[in-house]
């Protein structure tokens, strides 16, 4: 749970309802006591995934898929247990405050919060600009000529600067902002002569930028006049803001992602704008010309493969190579497409509608194809020299061995050179990455089912305080040792959960990897009578007999065979009076008022 403390986590979950929280990705339907609504994990016709709100739980009956709201988001979001909880915190503004916090850290929490507000309170500000004002007029006919309509800068909350040096900081400090608020907030450059400072977006086409959560942490800023200024000038690096740690798009399309498998990744924002609002919504934008590490990483929660579809010029091309080891390094399938000479996305899809450049997008090579293909038919061996080099950088990256022998079968072909001399050029120390790819905290991690016996007791636990009282005062790792799902029963005694209190099953939930946290679920939802108290002791009893029983058989026979062989018998011996021990300890256990069958 990293530094979160679990009374905050407890918070967090009593401040969010599943049945709200699910229902606000996609539809439910209220089906008596639960909710439902057809699987978002898996494909299905009939509605099999269940929201229990008395449990603050779900599962789904198709795949298995189960947990509780934070479960939820993680699976969702792609997203690690810290950020759902950090996630479902700023959706009820519960201030996550992580334990052992200084001062400084504090002071930063605070300016970090402030910033977020005066970044939002400026988009709206730059927004209203651009819908209202007369002298927005410009970037109006601009966006109209780009197809843009007033519904589309809306869904986009594009906005305009206006010509003025002072007018967002005279509205930045009306709101109460300070002076170093707004000085560290990227929205403005100060005089190196003075402390004063001066409006750094001015008579500008304004594109919010968003973190994944949607939150507004920068700016990119479009020229409306041709000039010899910079046609686009983007946020400085801020406490918010570093540029290759976003993606322009994001928030919007990560579930589009998700369903696709493949990311679309467009060179600026007004392409993805316009393929996103087209119907083609797995696109992504970096905030550069090509792919930092990080970013490639952020695109491996999503995605399996990327297609790059930059600019079909010089530039276009180097960006896509220099995108190629951060992609390659995070196992991502990376495709080329090529847009038409003198084409964008904007303007294809504009001139010849989305499944212009949606054909263009299905049929895109593979990137060390699209490269195989740019050398001349009728090279000459200088040529066909550096060609060779060159691809023997580009696939020392590749780490799928599948996409690396395809390569070099492909390179050394259309070369029309010997394999073993194409392998020399291939550099044998691959670039690290600097790095390495988030994973969940769960990711690999493995859960074997209890036995019958060990379900039921793990049902009685989950769902009886006073059982865990009962079996926390008793000798009872011995009594489960070597029993199929131990580990997970463990977990359940060491528990406080509270099965009458929602939040805190949520909590435990929680604490679980994944298969453990679905299986737990189950469980929760079984029926059982109301009154479970002396049904939950009695299965204790009869269980804790039944392993008694057959340790001390097992030891007896031990020690048989030990005698009969003339070997020294003290161990088994020491065994079978500790076997002996343990049974009067648990003789206090009240007897069942019946017998009940036995559990194995």
């Amino acid at each position: 749970m990293g530094m979160i403390p679990p009374d905050t986590i407890e918070q967090v979950a009593a401040a969010n309802d599943i049945v709200e929280v699910i229902g606000s990705y996609f539809p439910v339907k209220r089906a008596g006591s639960v909710w439902k609504a057809l699987c978002p994990f898996h494909n299905e016709k009939t509605p099999s995934f269940h929201i229990n709100p008395a449990r603050q739980s779900y599962h789904c009956f198709g795949c298995g898929a189960g947990g509780s709201v934070f479960r939820f988001v993680m699976a969702y979001e792609n997203l690690d247990f810290v950020s759902s909880v950090k996630r479902l915190a700023d959706r009820a503004g519960i201030a996550i405050i992580e334990e052992q916090m200084s001062a400084e850290d504090d002071a930063r929490l605070r300016l970090r919060k402030r910033l977020l507000e005066l970044h939002k309170e400026a988009a709206d500000w730059f927004h209203k600009n651009l819908l209202r004002t007369p002298a927005a007029a410009k970037a109006r006919e601009y966006l109209k000529s780009r197809g843009l309509t007033s519904g589309v800068a809306v869904n986009w909350t594009l906005g305009y600067a206006p010509d003025s040096w002072d007018a967002l900081s005279h509205f930045a400090e009306s709101r109460g902002f300070s002076h170093e608020e707004i000085s560290k907030s990227g929205l403005v450059s100060t005089r190196e002569e003075s402390r004063e400072y001066y409006d750094r977006f001015r008579d500008r086409l304004m594109f919010p930028i968003r973190n994944d959560y949607g939150e507004v942490i920068a700016f990119s800023g479009r020229v409306l006049d041709a000039s010899d200024t910079a046609k686009y000038v983007n946020s400085p690096e801020t406490m918010l803001f570093t540029k290759g740690n976003v993606l322009f798009g994001l928030h919007a399309s990560k579930r589009d992602l998700i369903n696709a498998k493949t990311a679309i990744v467009c060179e600026g924002q007004i392409d993805l704008i316009s393929a996103f609002e087209a119907g083609v919504r797995n696109v992504v934008a970096p905030q550069g010309t090509a792919f930092t590490e990080r970013q490639a990483g952020m695109l491996k929660r999503f995605v399996e493969g990327v297609v790059l579809c930059f600019d079909a010029d010089a530039a276009g091309e180097k960006a896509a190579e220099r995108s190629l080891a951060a992609l390659l390094d995070q196992g991502l399938l990376v495709r080329v497409a090529t847009m038409p000479p003198g084409e964008d996305p904007d303007s294809l899809i504009r001139k010849q509608g989305p499944d212009a450049f949606r054909e263009i997008i299905d049929h895109a090579p593979g990137f060390f194809d699209f490269q195989i293909a740019r050398l001349p038919g009728q090279a000459d061996v200088r040529t066909r020299q550096q060609f060779a080099r060159k691809m023997g950088e580009f696939i020392a990256l590749a780490k799928d061995p599948v996409i690396r022998e395809d390569a070099i079968s492909k390179t050394v072909s259309r070369i029309g050179i010997l394999r073993e001399d194409f392998e020399k050029l291939i550099p044998r120390n691959r670039p690290a990455a600097s790095s390495p790819r988030e994973i969940s905290s769960d990711e690999g991690l493995s859960f074997e089912p209890p036995t019958h016996a060990m379900r039921m007791l793990c049902l009685f636990a989950l769902r009886s305080m006073l059982l865990r009282e009962t079996i926390r005062s008793q000798p009872w790792l011995k009594i489960i040792e070597g029993q199929a799902g131990a580990d997970f029963f463990e977990k359940i005694i060491f528990s406080p959960v509270d099965p009458q209190k929602p939040a805190s099953i949520s909590s435990f939930l929680a604490s679980l990897d994944s298969s453990e946290e679905a299986y737990a679920v189950s469980l929760l939802n079984e029926r059982l009578a109301a009154d479970i108290e002396e049904a939950a002791r009695n299965f204790w009893k009869d269980f804790c007999a039944t392993q008694i029983s057959r340790q001390l058989k097992r030891v007896q026979q031990s020690l048989i065979t030990a005698l009969a062989a003339g070997q020294d018998i003290a161990d088994w011996q020491k065994q079978q009076k500790e076997i002996l021990d343990l049974k009067t300890v648990l003789m206090e256990i009240p007897q069942p008022s019946m017998p009940t069958e036995d559990p194995f």
